[in-house]
């Protein structure tokens, strides 16, 4: 266990923290409780270290995430959750919003999940597009293979209604699921050009996949 430990420590020691992370502080502590053999305490300190960590690799994707994209302008940062599941982390989940200035129907949510447990029934899906139920097809985004489900639904304005697009667009990369919830699009063409526009490449090597 003491091998695995140094492993660890080694790993987090060489990540290159900014000046308001509390990683290095976390990674001495571990160091201090090895060399005395409590274990137990050097593993929660690795994992507060890992906890920090996974928050600064948040944030910098959360800052990646454009400001507009297509006429859609974000509502603010993203929101930033960094809990890890698990002593090497991960579960970290990044969400930014977007809207159109005037038209009220037409928004987007993008959400970034590490390690989502959905992964492993997207690929299974993925590798076999006939299993994929009514509603949902494959697409592409870019170069990857993604799942979109779209439907038409009410939307309330002014005590009028109208019906608009719905559509889920799921996005699996190595071990980070992409979920962008679209609606009032006029048409696939366009929810797959507002995906697009995200840079899923930047993304995927930002979040190590």
């Amino acid at each position: 266990m003491k091998s695995i430990f140094i492993s660890i420590i080694c790993m987090l020691a060489s990540f290159s923290v900014g000046a308001q992370s509390q990683a290095e502080a976390f990674i001495k502590e571990a160091q201090q409780f090895l060399a005395a053999k409590n274990y137990q305490q050097a593993q929660l300190s690795l994992q507060d270290a890992i906890n920090d960590i996974n928050t600064i690799i948040a944030v910098q994707i959360g800052d990646a995430l454009p400001a507009e994209i297509n006429g859609l302008k974000s509502d603010g940062d993203a929101e930033v959750n960094a809990g890890a599941m698990g002593m090497m982390g991960g579960g970290m989940s990044i969400v930014k919003n977007y809207s159109h200035p005037s038209k009220k129907e037409n928004e987007a949510e993008v959400q970034i999940l590490a390690n989502s447990p959905m992964l492993a029934s997207i690929n299974m899906f993925m590798s076999n597009p006939a299993m994929l139920g009514e509603g949902y097809k494959s697409v592409r985004v870019g170069t990857r293979r993604a799942i979109l489900k779209s439907e038409m639904e009410d939307f309330y304005d002014d005590s009028a209604s109208k019906k608009i697009r719905s559509s889920e667009l799921q996005i699996p990369l190595s071990q980070t699921l992409i979920t962008i919830n679209l609606k009032g699009f006029a048409t696939e063409q366009e929810e797959l050009a507002f995906a697009s526009k995200l840079d899923i490449d930047k993304l995927s090597a930002l979040l190590g996949n």
